[in-house]
């Protein structure tokens, strides 16, 4: 495989404060019906991403070795085998994480991909700038309104539309103030 897509982006991503990787094996631009796959390895003992959902995609995770640990709407602490795969509807409130001694690994897809590319390649970018805290979140409330917009991802404690209302506000003032809310500076920087 190739290291960079046919947009000349790397494959292969890695979030320094969370240890993960993500290695895309189909873009969205790639795919015929705009789905992602990848493939996301995610080392011992880390807590993944805040319980969240998404507004317009699913996913799907299917592990290939190891152990992923997940709370999938009122289901907690579920744990996926290699060959063991969860779908994950729209709207659904979940998180993954590795709660084990050793890295999982896991094929990922999402369905349609292209928010879930760009806001995987933004946060990561925010990440590498040192612009994150631990759980991969941006430290700065303008670059996080217009990640969750770009994303279509909000997390949890506070309904929906009450952030989605209020990341369109922020995200004004953001672009205002002259943030670029696609976030492009950070699509080639991932290496």
């Amino acid at each position: 495989m190739d290291e960079r897509d046919g947009r000349g982006l790397p494959r292969t991503i890695a979030n320094p404060d969370m240890g993960m990787s993500t290695t895309f094996l189909v873009t969205a631009e790639e795919s015929e019906d705009g789905h992602v796959e990848s493939r996301v390895t995610i080392p011992g003992h880390e807590p993944g991403p805040p319980r969240h959902r998404h507004t317009d995609f699913t996913e799907t995770f299917t592990v290939v070795e190891g152990r992923l640990h997940m709370d999938l709407g009122d289901q907690r602490g579920l744990v996926l085998g290699p060959g063991e795969s969860v779908h994950v509807p729209i709207g659904v409130v979940h998180r993954y994480f590795n709660a084990g001694d050793e890295q999982a690994i896991f094929d990922f897809r999402a369905d349609p991909g292209h928010r879930y590319e760009q806001g995987i390649r933004a946060a990561t970018g925010l990440s590498n700038a040192g612009r994150t805290n631990a759980r991969g979140i941006p430290r700065n409330p303008l670059e996080m309104a217009l990640l969750f917009e770009l994303a279509g991802t909000y997390p949890t404690g506070v309904p929906v539309r009450v952030q989605q209302a209020l990341a369109r506000c922020v995200g004004c003032v953001a672009r205002w103030r002259g943030y670029d809310p696609t976030f492009e500076a950070y699509l080639g920087r991932q290496a």
